[in-house]
């Protein structure tokens, strides 16, 4: 980056080289330089916003530069994501919302058994 300048300016740039400042290994020093930025550029992905800080897209730059090795692994990493993650994160919900209705069926159940017998001594 400190050879090249800034990626997104560099895509309007008319004496860009491609092979001296390639753009995927410059959003790659951008995006994901230490593991906190990599993290949060990987949570970006998730929530399906994949654009640098211009609009231009990440996905299109990795994928010219590395190919079909990036199609492979960014499609087997969303589908997991898509499918798996956010299916299991639903699941825990839907497991505790489930929890709470039969807590409080049981509870109900042992208030009438208590209004009911309060009813027959009274009697």
């Amino acid at each position: 980056l400190s050879k090249c300048g800034d990626p997104d300016k560099l895509l309007v740039s008319e004496d860009h080289d491609p092979e001296e400042c390639p753009l995927h290994y410059m959003y790659g020093e951008l995006f994901f330089p230490t593991v906190k930025v990599s993290m949060f550029t990987t949570f970006r992905f998730m929530m399906g916003d994949f654009t640098t800080h211009e609009g231009n897209s990440l996905c299109l730059a990795f994928s010219k530069g590395y190919g079909d090795m990036f199609h492979v692994v960014f499609c087997i990493v969303m589908i997991f994501v898509y499918f798996g993650l956010f299916n299991i994160i639903t699941a825990i919900f839907v497991d505790s919302t489930i929890s709470g209705l039969k807590h409080n069926d049981i509870k109900a159940k042992q208030a009438r058994q208590y209004e009911r017998r309060f009813v027959k001594d009274k009697l």
